[in-house]
């Protein structure tokens, strides 16, 4: 039999089904992960849950680890790919207002059940094979992704400018963890959203009136 099928190689996915397919390798690898561990699942049993061979991952991630790396980006520690924005767009904006709606698209992120579920194993797991510098590496990713915006504040008069802006986005998104941590996992009861939320909401209002200044807040 022919390794082609009009032309498309046998095991890959045609382009119409890459994103569908892409999905459902993630939330299947998830759930892996979750029950038995990153180094006890293989690439082939991820594709046997999707009903793929472990082939056919490889049209969408160069391995395991990218399978990983792919979860980590989209409900890792700051969730950057999550905020849906840029920084030049981000700078433009009032920082009180801008402040909210990226904190809100974080937690809006962190609340859905495959970003609790990665909650759970990310603190089990860290970075995968790349262990803690894997986890160290996509937190610095993420606060240098929004380094620019604040630095813009700053220059502007609208925030503090005596504290370094990549220390302001360490402060701002820091203690959001500890509510994740606390509220937003796997094993989280009906209530513990809510509760995450009122601890994120009184965090938020705390830092904008630490680095907003006087006269700025008052506009």
């Amino acid at each position: 039999m022919s390794h082609t099928d009009g032309g498309r190689r046998r095991g890959r996915p045609p382009k119409s089904a890459g994103p569908a397919t892409r999905e459902r390798l993630l939330d299947a690898a998830l759930a892996l992960f979750a029950r038995q561990g990153f180094h006890a699942t293989t690439v082939r049993e991820i594709g046997a849950a999707v009903g793929v061979r472990d082939s056919a991952i490889y049209a969408h991630f160069p391995g395991k680890q990218a399978v990983y790396d792919a979860l980590m980006a989209e409900m890792g520690p700051l969730s950057y790919a999550a905020l849906r924005t840029d920084a030049a767009t981000v700078a433009r904006q009032d920082p009180r207002t801008a402040v909210r709606a990226l904190v809100d698209r974080v937690v809006e992120t962190w609340t859905t059940p495959r970003a609790m579920l990665f909650a759970a194993l990310l603190l089990r797991e860290g970075g995968g094979e790349s262990g803690t510098g894997g986890l160290a590496a996509a937190i610095g990713d993420a606060i240098t992704g929004l380094e620019k915006p604040f630095r813009g504040w700053q220059r502007d008069g609208r925030m503090r400018a005596d504290v370094p802006a990549r220390q302001l986005v360490w402060e701002l998104f820091a203690p959001l963890h500890i509510a994740r941590v606390l509220y937003l996992r796997g094993d989280a009861a009906d209530a513990d959203p809510a509760a995450a939320r009122r601890v994120i909401d009184a965090h938020v209002a705390f830092f904008l009136t630490c680095v907003i200044p006087s006269d700025e807040g008052e506009r």
